[in-house]
């Protein structure tokens, strides 16, 4: 089926891009912690650090629970597996890739909603006539320490609905035999010499 690989050929495209994102975020949690920790034994405080190390530590929790979701190694209750038979765990596992699927489109549908573009739109790009219409303050946010704009950090969380819906109809497309099981889908493809 052509639109069960191309999801699957989808899915593997942004488990490649997820996986180095977050090993750059967990790099940027311990540098900047580490960095903060060693300053502070000069007497040196870096406020800016900490907001940085937690904003990569709260990105890091979406993308690798994408990950996880993917490589089906996500949290699980295991007993109705136990419990089961062959047949039944197999339906089980379609069940949850719906209910997957469908809290990442929810995710998306409701980013649609908060990030409100066609209203941005309406509104000329005008982000002050935007908020006196909708009193939704998204694109005027800052973070407290640096005062960067939060839009950018929220982000995520679109990004994680998308990744999320495209990993989950993967799975999907999996359990239901559309597409042979990849052994390992998020395994990073490497050439061998």
């Amino acid at each position: 089926m052509f639109i069960a690989r191309a999801i699957v050929r989808l899915s593997s495209l942004v488990a490649a891009i997820e996986r180095p994102l977050l090993a750059l975020l967990i790099a940027a949690i311990a540098v900047f912690v580490l960095m903060n920790v060693l300053l502070r034994m000069i007497g040196v405080t870096i406020a800016w650090a900490d907001e940085i190390a937690i904003y990569s530590m709260v990105l890091s929790g979406f993308v690798g629970a994408s990950l996880m979701l993917r490589g089906r190694i996500d949290p699980a209750v295991l007993l109705l597996h136990e419990l089961l038979p062959g047949w039944g765990v197999q339906v089980l596992r379609v069940i949850i890739s719906i209910v997957a699927l469908g809290f990442g489109m929810t995710m998306v549908y409701l980013c649609w909603r908060w990030f409100n573009p066609p209203g941005l739109i309406a509104a000329g790009f005008d982000v002050a006539t935007f908020e006196g219409a909708t009193f939704n303050f998204i694109y005027t946010d800052t973070t407290p320490v640096m005062g960067a704009s939060a839009f950018w950090f929220y982000l995520i969380v679109p990004w994680f609905g998308i990744t999320l819906s495209i990993h989950a109809a993967a799975n999907l497309m999996e359990d239901i035999g559309a597409v042979e099981r990849v052994a390992n889908p998020i395994k990073v493809v490497t050439s061998e010499v």
